[in-house]
């Protein structure tokens, strides 16, 4: 015979000051945790766009990233000659794709424009770009080749000021070259979606340079990319080259430190809950022995005890991950559920938007359900073993 849910439920609010402090600190845990999943699935979602297995980053050798790259014509036409790239079916020409990378600092929207970011401007020639970038798509006009003109990652528009079709970015080497903003563009949510594009020629000439930053390449749907990989290292071109996905998860290190830091704040702040469940339910023991003592003799054994105790630290912690999970939403409302984050040696923004989505939610609360299991162990054992003849003969 089980206790009615009744039962259970109603003896949670017996010691209200308790049992808030409790159902606090399980909140501060589950928000902080609902906040860390939406992070990591935001960050793993950019990155699994950012890994076209058949799209191949070249930079300089010895560089770490684009924004420390310089690529001279000369090297860079040292690509035409690899073997196993895909080829534009109009011209039968590889599909290389010239790109120049430079950063410039805009404000943040979500706190006025107190904060800047540097943001990534890549200079691209578009038909060649898109035939490589085949994950990009335009959401409105796209620049004028000969003006100073500009597009948009729908990421970067929603994270930074100033960044509307009609507004007027200044580049240039002393920012001195009013760049007007015509359309975006959208990248399935992958890093791409947090830069800037312009028109090569254009941002080469505003800034002064005379060598790309990289190159792009998609390699032929029947060949390895390894293969071609080895033949950039190798003597012939001496350039170094990775895959997009590995390109990227190098760029993103500080991320994942980041990510591994707060994982450890959590870890212990869910160790807080665990003992601050256990401690409710010692005092719920400790004051309910006769009540106790009493449903054992009326035929409750010591299983249906344990695992009532159980149910209630369960019901106590399942109060907190729902209060929790409310206070993440409304986090994420008032501060913005888009984020940017600086990449490890591209001195670059990833912007990103975290959400608790439904499943993330269910695992917050999954997580509850085994703090108040766990919390509710030892009270609940002690529960089960009071002796019901004596504490009745004590009374």
């Amino acid at each position: 015979m089980a206790l009615p849910l009744i039962y259970h439920w109603r003896n949670v609010f017996v010691r209200p000051t308790t049992t808030a402090l409790t159902i606090l600190v399980v909140a501060a845990v589950v928000g902080l945790l609902g906040w860390i999943l939406g992070f990591a699935v935001a960050l793993r979602s950019a990155l699994a766009v950012a890994s076209d297995t058949r799209k191949i980053i070249v930079i300089r050798r010895g560089s770490t990233s684009e924004g420390t790259s310089a690529l001279p014509p000369a090297e860079f036409n040292k690509l035409s000659q690899l073997t196993g790239l895909d080829r534009d079916p109009r011209t039968g020409q590889p599909l290389i794709s010239p790109e120049m990378t430079v950063q410039v600092a805009l404000p943040r929207k979500r706190d006025g424009g107190r904060t800047t970011a540097n943001v990534a401007v890549r200079g691209v020639d578009p038909e060649r770009a898109l035939a490589v970038h085949r994950n990009v798509r335009l959401l409105g006009p796209l620049f004028a080749t000969g003006t100073q003109e500009i597009i948009v990652g729908v990421k970067a528009a929603e994270q930074f000021a100033g960044l509307q079709p009609g507004d007027v970015v200044n580049l240039g080497f002393g920012e001195d070259r009013g760049y007007k903003v015509v359309g975006f563009f959208t990248a399935d949510g992958g890093p791409l979606e947090s830069e800037i594009w312009g028109y090569l020629p254009s941002l080469m000439n505003a800034y002064g340079r005379n060598a790309y930053s990289s190159a792009a390449l998609r390699v032929a749907p029947d060949a390895d990319p390894q293969d071609v990989i080895r033949q950039i290292e190798g003597p012939a071109i001496q350039l170094t080259a990775r895959t997009e996905a590995a390109y990227w998860n190098d760029q993103l290190r500080l991320v994942r430190g980041y990510l591994a830091i707060v994982t450890a704040l959590v870890l212990v702040m869910s160790v807080a809950a665990v003992c601050s469940i256990a401690n409710a339910m010692f005092s719920s023991v400790a004051g309910r022995t006769r009540e106790i003592a009493m449903l054992r003799t009326i035929g409750f054994g010591r299983g249906r005890i344990l695992m009532g105790f159980v149910l209630e630290a369960v019901l106590l912690a399942l109060l907190g991950g729902v209060l929790g999970c409310g206070l993440c939403l409304a986090w994420l409302q008032f501060v913005g559920r888009t984020k940017d984050m600086l990449g490890a040696t591209s001195f670059t923004t990833l912007a990103f938007e975290i959400r608790l989505t439904p499943p993330i939610a269910a695992a917050a609360l999954g997580a509850v359900v085994l703090f108040g299991a766990l919390g509710a162990c030892a009270p609940a054992w002690r529960a089960s073993r009071v002796q019901a003849v004596s504490v009745l003969r004590e009374g």
